[in-house]
């Protein structure tokens, strides 16, 4: 009976360990299929023009070529210019974002009004809109307002997302109560509430909704290139349109570019991956 009952027991437990094992074997090779075409990028950036368009393709360098980074910055003097523009336009729609969304998710969340509910769902609505159908409108308004081929007009369409709204307001709604009451015991206000109460424990929310207002704005290509026309106002995903369309068979040096573009990204979203999960748990959750 005990020696049954011991079998009984280590069953359990080898099955668990065959489902861990399964389990991470199969992240392991989720990884690599995902990280398999950045990898492949870096690696092309090192090759040849001559080797990176043999076949057989070879996977590592045969001859290993850092001075690919260099040529792409010597042959296009704005590529300096586009990287600090691209990091300019994100930062400032990043901040102005994080900024109106986090005080729109805080008069939807905590203050009464008429309407209220109503104003809420038609900001989701605006989700199910394409973006193909407001370009026009909003271009034609920008033209009047003489701001077409400047940096205003990438930036404005950008200071308040509709995703943002609902990411704060979704995260503000988990937030006790109680601590609000306090402060209003205390005698603070509603900006006051808003600035040292609800703002501090927002962080993940505002954190994750940063990266994503940042990412949004660093990778878009299609609005600059409706409203930017002068090539030292581009974005580097219109520079690097552009680099590829004049040196189409140099694919390596298209490769390098790409790097420089992505690389940003991997490291905030790398750096700050925990607020991430954070916020999209606490909002799903909620």
């Amino acid at each position: 009976m005990m020696a049954t009952a011991v079998a009984m027991g280590k069953t359990p437990a080898r099955g668990l360990a065959i489902r861990q094992i399964l389990l991470y074997v199969g992240l392991i090779l989720f990884g690599v299929l995902t990280l398999s075409p950045f990898i492949l990028s870096i690696l092309g950036a090192f090759k040849s023009t001559v080797e990176i368009g043999a076949y057989p393709p070879t996977f590592l360098p045969q001859v290993w070529h850092p001075d690919n980074f260099i040529q792409v910055w010597k042959l296009f003097p704005l590529f300096p210019r586009w990287f600090l523009n691209s990091l300019g336009l994100s930062v400032t729609v990043m901040v102005l974002n994080v900024l109106f969304c986090a005080m729109a998710g805080y008069a939807f969340s905590r203050l009464e009004f008429p309407g209220r509910n109503i104003l809420f769902l038609a900001v989701l609505a605006t989700l199910m809109i394409p973006l193909q159908v407001t370009m026009v409108p909003k271009f034609i308004m920008l033209a009047r307002l003489h701001l077409v081929n400047t940096y205003p007009a990438v930036i404005l369409p950008n200071v308040s997302t509709a995703a943002g709204i609902f990411l704060m307001t979704q995260f503000m709604k988990a937030i006790p109560k109680e601590l609000e009451e306090a402060a209003r015991i205390d005698g603070a206000g509603k900006f006051t509430t808003f600035w040292r109460v609800i703002l501090p424990l927002s962080v993940p929310a505002m954190t994750a909704l940063a990266i994503f207002s940042f990412q949004g704005q660093w990778n878009d290509f299609l609005w600059p290139l409706i409203v930017l026309t002068s090539p030292h106002l581009w974005t580097l995903p219109l520079g690097l349109a552009g680099f590829s369309t004049e040196y189409v068979s140099n694919t390596n040096w298209v490769l390098v570019g790409s790097i420089f573009t992505t690389i940003p990204m991997a490291i905030l979203v790398f750096v700050f991956q925990r607020y991430i999960v954070k916020s999209v748990a606490t909002t799903g959750g909620k």
